[in-house]
């Protein structure tokens, strides 16, 4: 399915064996763990001097509360996977770099997406700091979510773009994305 579809194969990597698909897609939307919620937990910093007025009023995020969507990744995805376990592709003016098996869950809780966009998972970067985003807070068409894009200083539904259908229309897309 993915010979053929990227221009260029910057990083192409070894492909994921399906046992190693099937655990990720068994286990990327478990619970977060105590040792995550730590991990979180300690990044969490007050980002405004003592003496400023909004000091006060930060919030931490809270990462107990934190879910993952409960659906399963779209096979386009684990098919790309077991083509490259992650990489580095461009098509047209496009850029992927794609998180393979090992990252991806880490990716997606160092960006805080189950806080800033939930219902969403990011699997991928343009390499200029914006997120692919599979939008999972409705059910798949045909095996497909939406994909969003969102800049990573700026995760939120307001300012995100839809920008293909599947997989594969997002990759075979040439042009460069506009993004707000």
């Amino acid at each position: 399915m993915w010979d053929g579809v990227f221009e260029r194969e910057w990083a192409k990597l070894p492909g994921a064996p399906q046992e190693e698909w099937l655990a990720l897609q068994a286990q990327w939307n478990e619970p977060l763990s105590e040792l995550e919620i730590e991990e979180i937990k300690k990044r969490q910093v007050n980002p405004f001097p003592v003496t400023s007025p909004y000091y006060a009023l930060y919030k931490p995020l809270v990462p107990e509360t934190w879910d993952f969507p409960k659906r399963e990744l779209p096979e386009s995805y684990g098919e790309l996977l077991r083509y490259s376990n992650g990489g580095e592709f461009q098509t047209g003016a496009r850029h992927f770099q794609f998180f393979g098996t090992a990252e991806f869950r880490a990716m997606n809780l160092a960006y805080e997406f189950p806080a800033y966009m939930p219902g969403t998972v990011s699997f991928a970067m343009d390499g200029s700091g914006h997120h692919y985003i599979f939008d999972m807070r409705a059910k798949p068409r045909n095996g497909e979510y939406s994909i969003l894009m969102a800049h990573s200083g700026n995760l939120g539904f307001e300012d995100c773009v839809c920008v293909a259908g599947s997989m594969l229309e997002l990759c075979r897309g040439t042009e460069e994305i506009s993004y707000p």
